[in-house]
């Protein structure tokens, strides 16, 4: 049995489908090595017109607008071929936003990776928006992604729930059409339940559940015999208990695994899974708009540390120039406004989007972990 399979929402011919595959391999390949090849030329610009030169900077900026444009479509077309490639694995979004984060933060430790700057800002300034621009294409695609991903994923959980093959009492049974599919309900207000057991099941009766009971008409016997054999269960709730069978052969640890196991235990879970849904967006939500600013701050302590830490692995100790707003200025005196993209709150904001889908993709995969594989 495999594993984690990756679920296929949509579904093509063979031959379209390698077709298809082997577009998106070539594209890739085409595209990251655009990627790479001007980032490289970027960095190389930064490194060169941030000291002595006597290059022209008109040649530069030139060949930077150049460059700007195949990195901008090469970061573009990357994250749409390995999305498509890879689609549905666990890694891709976290894979994808690093590589964007990694250009979109070149203006913050650039510079301090460099060092002393007394070359042409303008040039240095246009290198490094021209890399951050290529992060944020890159960012906002993987972003996308992440999110059509989870669509699909909560939509195949919330109609499917467990995979079918995974079930071993009720698999194949049809859903019954006589009773309500009462939201987080009992096991005799599921679809599951048929209707000629339920009227002489205990559980039923008694107003409890099979998975509590660790009891069911999908699981033990004597309740299959009861309800065939017609016998009479008391419409009371506690003399009805009383009926409920106890199966002394099996250990709790055992029953529960019937449970788990059970069409009308799996359908349970889906009740629990939805519940759940609402309750983690909204709790992302809240934790974005509530705590925004502690937690850009806290990103940008996060990112002074790592900034004097690289200055110290770089021994730069030079601090940066800055004006009454806190915007880097250049030798010249003129705020660096390309380098800032706007400014440093941009940075921290587009991270803490990221970080907040990134953990909105994991708290949905812990809570299909613990209701779909653990099913607690």
């Amino acid at each position: 049995m495999v594993k984690n399979p990756v679920p296929n929402y949509n579904v093509e011919a063979p031959g379209e489908s390698k077709l298809l595959d082997g577009i998106a391999r070539f594209t890739m390949l085409i595209s990251g090595a655009a990627t790479f090849i001007c980032a490289i030329f970027l960095f190389y610009t930064f490194f060169v017109f941030n000291g002595n030169t006597t290059a022209p900077a008109s040649d530069a900026l030139a060949n930077i607008e150049t460059f700007k444009k195949l990195l901008i479509a090469g970061a573009a077309v990357l994250a749409i071929s390995t999305t498509y490639l890879f689609w549905g694995e666990d890694s891709l979004g976290v894979l994808q936003l690093i590589g964007a984060a990694l250009l979109f933060a070149a203006p913050y430790y650039l510079p301090a990776m460099a060092g002393t700057s007394s070359g042409n800002a303008n040039v240095t300034s246009a290198a490094l928006q021209t890399l951050q621009m290529g992060g944020l294409i890159a960012g906002a695609i993987s972003i996308v992604g992440i999110a059509i991903d989870l669509v699909g994923k909560i939509q195949l959980r919330v109609r499917q729930g467990s995979k079918a093959d995974q079930l071993k009492y009720g698999k194949g049974i049809k859903e019954e059409r006589d009773i309500q599919n009462v939201f987080m309900g009992k096991c005799w207000q599921l679809p599951f339940c048929r209707k000629f057991v339920r009227e002489k099941c205990p559980i039923y009766h008694s107003k409890r559940t099979c998975w509590k009971e660790r009891v069911g008409c999908m699981c033990e016997e004597e309740v299959i015999r009861n309800a065939m054999e017609g016998k009479v269960i008391p419409r009371d709730m506690v003399a009805a208990a009383k009926y409920i069978p106890r199966n002394s052969k099996l250990n709790p640890e055992q029953k529960a695994e019937r449970c788990r196991q059970c069409v009308i235990y799996n359908e349970h879970q889906k009740h629990k899974y939805k519940l759940a849904l609402p309750v983690i967006i909204v709790g992302i939500g809240g934790t974005y708009f509530f705590g925004r600013e502690p937690l850009k701050n806290a990103l940008g302590g996060v990112l002074e540390r790592a900034d004097t830490t690289v200055q110290k692995l770089t021994y730069s100790t030079e601090q940066p120039v800055l004006d009454a707003n806190g915007q880097k200025l250049g030798p010249d005196g003129k705020p660096l406004a390309g380098a800032d993209f706007d400014s440093l709150g941009v940075f921290k904001e587009v991270m803490l989007v990221c970080l907040m889908f990134v953990l909105l993709a994991y708290l949905m995969k812990l809570v299909e972990y613990l209701f779909f594989r653990l099913k607690v």
